[in-house]
């Protein structure tokens, strides 16, 4: 039985970076933990809904815009932190919140770091860095910009070192934990597997709505982007030309943004909404077409659902890469799409049972990897060791 602890979580205002995360706050909960979780106002209801106590960042307020929020988000974040971190077991912190072992360290706790994309090195944030367009990554395309950036970082958050990657890999917690398995991970040899441990993907304790497939025959293509693609009515489109009349049912979620009425007549066989429960679906699926966002894309490997990837940026053209090499789905460049070339590469994944074949294995050692349970486990016999 381990002793009650007090736990610490932050995150940042990214929905990649945090979803993941939750289910882990709430089975420390459901232990008989007491947890803390630091985060943007936005994430509150969620944070309370898996039992923590959930504490607002310092110095944010709520007039700010977005990209504002994200920026702010770290200072803030690491001030709040510094504030209340005292008397708390440990903190756990994402990757992305990069100052998270230096203030752990500043308290005098143990810190534990949770990727929710791949594990992270030089050569990971290079491979990033050429392929990830003009988002966050773009910066290790280039040395001199790359080097600035970490100077700025390094004095605003007395880092240990003036250089993003060095920060990241040697001055790493003893314990990190990466929410996908280990024949997923490029460059895995890389990483000491006594300190870098592969969960699998972050399932339980999803709240979703039961979903109404009566009306809804096999094969099921699923159709499911992020939020930069999500603004595409074009896109959409793309797909309803694709799969018009095909031998296919195809459940595609649009997010908020495009509206219905903009997408003209819908197919009969097109079921088209907002949002979906996506793991219901990805269970039932044949297919998922996705833009290789990293949490979607280990749910896929959970149920073993081929894929046919449309990435946008930062690490999704690495995923996708990787998708295509292990055989598990895939990969479309976006300025290649037309309804043609869409299905025909659905229908290829769709008729060649390699690719489930393969996709077997990746289910079977996600479904065995423990996710957030192995996680809460060795960080509580790492505390009881300490």
């Amino acid at each position: 039985m381990f002793k009650k602890r007090r736990i610490l979580f932050v995150n940042l205002p990214f929905s990649g970076h945090t979803n993941p995360t939750l289910e882990l706050a709430k089975t420390f909960v459901s232990l008989g933990h007491e947890v803390t979780y630091v985060h943007s106002p936005d994430w509150k209801n969620k944070i309370e809904r898996t039992g923590a106590v959930f504490v607002p960042y310092d110095g944010y307020p709520s007039t700010l815009t977005t990209s504002q929020k994200e920026t702010k988000s770290w200072g803030a974040a690491y001030k709040t932190v510094q504030r209340i971190g005292k008397g708390f077991d440990c903190l756990i912190y994402e990757m992305l919140f990069l100052p998270g072992k230096v203030v752990a360290d500043q308290l005098g706790i143990p810190a534990f770091r949770l990727f929710s994309t791949f594990t992270l090195n030089e050569k990971v944030l290079h491979d990033f860095g050429k392929t990830g367009g003009w988002y966050m990554t773009f910066i290790f395309r280039y040395p001199l910009l790359c080097k600035i950036v970490s100077q700025v970082l390094k004095k605003k958050f007395n880092l240990r070192y003036g250089n993003i990657a060095k920060e990241m890999t040697d001055n790493a917690p003893k314990l990190n934990f990466t929410y996908t398995v280990k024949e997923f991970q490029i460059y895995s040899g890389d990483f000491d597997s006594s300190r870098y441990k592969y969960v699998g993907a972050s399932i339980g304790g999803r709240e979703e709505k039961e979903f109404d497939f009566s009306k809804i025959e096999n094969p099921i293509i699923y159709i499911s982007l992020g939020t930069l693609l999500n603004t595409s009515v074009k896109f959409f489109r793309k797909c309803l030309d694709a799969f018009r009349n095909q031998p296919v049912s195809v459940v595609m979620s649009i997010g908020n943004v495009v509206k219905m009425e903009q997408l003209g007549k819908i197919p009969d066989n097109f079921f088209v909404y907002p949002f979906v429960p996506q793991l219901e679906i990805l269970k039932k699926a044949s297919l998922f077409i996705t833009h290789g966002g990293m949490n979607s894309v280990n749910e896929a490997l959970y149920y073993g659902t081929p894929m046919l990837v449309i990435p946008v940026g930062n690490d999704q053209p690495t995923v996708a890469r990787r998708i295509e090499t292990l055989h598990l789905g895939k990969y479309m460049k976006q300025k290649d799409i037309d309804a043609d070339s869409l299905r025909l590469s659905a229908m290829e994944i769709l008729n060649n049972n390699s690719y489930k074949d393969t996709l077997r294995e990746f289910q079977i050692k996600s479904q065995s990897a423990g996710g957030n349970m192995e996680i809460a486990r060795q960080i509580l016999a790492e505390l009881d060791n300490e």
